[in-house]
């Protein structure tokens, strides 16, 4: 495709879905020999690809609401599943690929990226519980956790997600992803990325149900069980 448009491969498609839904299409159908076998165990391989992404991420915020509400896994599935069902509607809809780009690109690039320096900041630095953690993991894994672990967590991966947030704000301060609109940019990008964060926060306050304060705790901490 390249060389018939007389361009740079990086101008042709730089990844995503561009890559998976333009150009992956145009490659099968050139394909000389059974094209349309080729085309559908692509295509099955990614849907299978996405049914498996989609399970482990929903299971998260699933096991998640049944675990924190104490409430059965129908009402779980129900509640968060359906709400996230009801909201991808968007995403089918005449500019549903421009918000679903948009919405990729800031929940991945700020709000799983900020929240996880957040955590980390505030595990690591501020309530000082990597030892918890480690002892935690080394008692439920054959792979020992040693100081590189407490280094790496501590030190090195704050230093980098840092970096790169600053990097990627710099970035879309001076331009709109993509040269989208700026009312998307506001609403499915920053807006959505903001509340993420605020609903993670706010999730936090409500208390666990269904708890066994029998559990014994452990001698180094107040809060966390064995």
């Amino acid at each position: 495709m390249s060389g018939q448009l007389g361009v740079g491969v990086n101008e042709v498609v730089s990844g995503g879905i561009g890559l998976a839904f333009v150009v992956f299409p145009q490659i099968i159908n050139e394909i000389p020999t059974w094209p349309g076998l080729f085309g559908f165990l692509f295509f099955a391989s990614l849907f299978l690809a996405g049914m498996t992404s989609l399970i482990s991420i929903a299971e998260v915020f699933i096991s998640g609401f049944q675990e924190k509400f104490g409430i059965s896994r129908r009402k779980s599935v129900a509640f968060g599943a359906g709400t996230a069902a009801v909201i991808s509607i968007l995403y089918a809809t005449q500019g549903g690929l421009y918000i679903f780009d948009t919405v990729d690109r800031f929940i991945n690039q700020y709000g799983v990226a900020l929240a996880g320096l957040i955590e980390i900041i505030f595990i690591a630095w501020i309530a000082r519980e990597l030892t918890v953690l480690q002892n935690h993991a080394n008692s439920m894994s054959d792979i020992r956790l040693g100081a590189w672990w407490k280094i790496c967590l501590g030190l090195i991966t704050p230093i980098v997600l840092g970096f790169m947030l600053i990097q990627t704000f710099t970035t879309d301060l001076q331009s709109n992803y993509e040269g989208y609109p700026t009312s998307l940019i506001m609403t499915a990008g920053w807006g959505l990325s903001v509340a993420a964060i605020l609903i993670g926060v706010l999730f936090t306050k409500f208390k666990w149900k269904g708890i066994d304060s029998s559990i014994p705790k452990s001698p180094n901490h107040k809060g966390v069980a064995k």
